[in-house]
């Protein structure tokens, strides 16, 4: 799941950033019967994206507990299919160990190369690699930041507007909000409108 590599952030911030990936998306019904059974052990675990129905079998968690919760579930439930969990590597590899598993295989991102001085500023890249496949640009942050700061919608509905660009839905819209806020702050008070 590489598409997931790339998320940027301090490793607190990141702390509240984990997915859980199954793809069987087709088979006979005693497979789908266990991708419904996937699905509905990551549900109940507490996954921030579980209230869309999606076509892919990705779940985003906010919390280690929840995401460490629902992989011990799904080692102790036996599927059979493989399941890929992203997040700080250390802490997936502990979580992996707690849950009776370990890693079959680690991808790992070697970070941005090339003219990083083009990329948008960092806190704004913290949001935008939340969608794997850039489909949260970085002007709909900053335009979205700026409706916040000046009163004209909310974190959330900012949030839920970067949220349903990202077809995956592997997008932290939770973990958005915080990181929205500090932008939004980083921003300082609008400009003065000018009198007529």
């Amino acid at each position: 799941m590489t598409h997931t590599n790339h998320r940027q952030g301090s490793r607190e911030s990141l702390r509240d950033d984990w997915v859980i990936l199954s793809l069987p998306y087709r088979g006979p019904p005693h497979v789908m019967e266990k991708v419904e059974r996937f699905k509905e052990i990551c549900a109940r675990h507490g996954a921030v994206n579980a209230d869309r129905p999606k076509a892919w079998h990705i779940f985003v968690f906010d919390r280690r507990e929840n995401m460490e919760a629902a992989l011990k579930e799904l080692t102790d439930a036996g599927l059979g299919h493989s399941v890929v969990v992203a997040g700080l590597f250390d802490e997936v590899a502990d979580c992996c160990r707690r849950a009776g598993t370990k890693a079959h295989t680690v991808n790992h991102s070697l970070g941005f190369w090339g003219k990083r001085e083009k990329l948008p500023r960092p806190q704004v890249l913290e949001i935008t690699t939340m969608c794997g496949h850039a489909l949260v640009a970085p002007a709909l942050v900053t335009r979205l930041a700026e409706k916040v700061r000046d009163g004209d919608t909310s974190l959330e509905e900012a949030c839920q507007e970067m949220r349903r660009m990202c077809l995956c839905d592997i997008f932290n819209h939770v973990r958005a909000q915080r990181l929205m806020a500090g932008l939004v702050e980083s921003m300082g008070a609008p400009a003065e409108e000018s009198g007529g």
